[in-house]
């Protein structure tokens, strides 16, 4: 059955002295969707009775003494392990620094490992994290799962420094899981075949996540469009950005984006974006959001606009979009086309096509009825996409990697 494995024993029951090590680079309170899943995913096991461990991969300027590089903390009941990691800044691209810094990571797990036996390593995006996870598992001989999540396969499969690590931790994972099925076949077809031992499992949004506590007062007027999250060039905000630019004759609107950018490099080119196209006199940028906060923001919106362009995983923040019943207009990038039906649930347009938001913005704005339809039926979407559903495709992965059948490739 391609891509989609681990069904065949899902009857079969977790070791009750199951052990897992899940190795990301984010973590709360670090800020993005790699860490809030990562965030979510231990405790839907804890919650099965795994013991979970999380160990945090953090850069660090200066050289880190191997004793004093973890420092470990317990966090809503989960060992949490925070790894400080010599990465001297703008050392991205120099091979002496990544191997110094792949070798420690591994040291540093190897010593997790040698101390709490774990019987299972979870690497939350392919490189470092899978990269690393796999090697010390294969080392020890443990089991292991890569997460493909989204830059780790839509951009490190185009980085001739990275890709290798990338593969390696493909071939080496006993099961590969992506938030999304069109980066599953990218990285089967490309990089390493995984089609027998792999499926998809979208992203969940936990129902009480979406509190409602306040009214944001911003100075907004007409039809509010706009964004969440953080931003940078692959969210494709310049195409939304054209699109208004091209509705300005046509449309009283307020342009809101709800977050911040993902780094300077990132807000200077949109900020001057917004100049050129004639929007900063109709932007509001609020800035970092607590994400506990943002669901107060979303309310605010008529109509919601992700034009990824590449690289995207399952966004949380389109997720939470639809859980509010928004009316959403998105990009056909990752797993959107799996979250959204294009005329039933949302709208779907072409990466990089300001030409389609602008026909999609202006048809939502002269039709509210079509707004309120596609919000009800987007609500309806991500309650069907429930913690429950997430929390038995972990389980079916997890007990099929721990109890293969003869045909489970070994």
């Amino acid at each position: 059955m391609p891509m989609n494995q681990a069904n065949h024993s899902d009857q079969a029951l977790l070791p009750a002295d199951l052990t897992v090590c899940l190795v990301t680079r984010q973590y709360p309170p670090d800020i993005g969707g790699v860490g809030h899943s990562a965030h979510r995913v231990a405790h839907l096991l804890k919650r099965q009775g795994v013991s979970v461990h999380v160990a945090v991969i953090r850069k660090h300027p200066e050289p880190v003494l191997f004793d004093e590089a973890i420092e470990t903390t317990e966090q809503e009941g989960i060992p949490v392990h925070r790894i400080r990691v010599f990465h001297p800044p703008g050392g991205d691209n120099d091979v002496a620094v990544l191997t110094r810094y792949n070798r420690e990571i591994f040291q540093a797990l190897c010593r997790l490992q040698e101390r709490f036996a774990y019987s299972l390593w979870h690497g939350f995006f392919l490189y470092p994290a899978g990269y690393a996870a796999t090697m010390v598992a294969r080392l020890y001989g443990c089991k292991s799962i890569v997460s493909i999540r989204g830059n780790d396969v839509g951009k490190y499969a185009f980085d001739p420094l990275r890709v290798d690590f990338v593969r390696l931790a493909l071939q080496r994972a006993d099961f590969v899981t992506s938030v999304a099925t069109s980066l599953l076949q990218l990285a089967d077809r490309t990089l390493a075949p995984v089609s027998d031992r792999s499926r998809t499992i979208l992203n969940s949004i936990p129902p009480d996540s979406l509190q409602i506590t306040d009214w944001p007062q911003l100075p907004l007027s007409g039809l509010v469009v706009g964004s969440t999250g953080l931003f940078r060039y692959k969210k494709g905000l310049v195409y939304l950005f054209k699109a208004l630019a091209q509705l300005k004759e046509k449309l009283a609107f307020s342009l809101l984006l709800a977050g911040d950018f993902f780094s300077p490099q990132d807000r200077e080119p949109h900020l001057a974006w917004l100049q050129q196209y004639g929007l900063a006199e109709q932007t509001v940028v609020t800035g970092a959001i607590p994400h506990q906060q943002m669901v107060n923001y979303l309310q605010l919106f008529d109509v919601l606009v992700y034009p990824s362009l590449y690289s995207e995983g399952c966004p949380l923040s389109l997720m939470e979009a639809m859980a509010m019943g928004k009316a959403i207009i998105a990009s056909r990038s990752g797993a959107i086309p799996e979250l959204i039906e294009h005329g039933e649930t949302g709208l779907l347009v072409s990466p990089g096509s300001s030409e389609e938001i602008a026909e999609a913005l202006l048809y939502l704005a002269r039709y509210p009825a079509e707004r309120e339809r596609l919000g009800r039926n987007a609500l309806q979407r991500a309650e069907e996409l429930s913690p429950e559903r997430e929390t038995e495709a972990w389980l079916q992965v997890y007990r099929s990697v721990l109890n293969p059948s003869p045909a489970y490739p070994q």
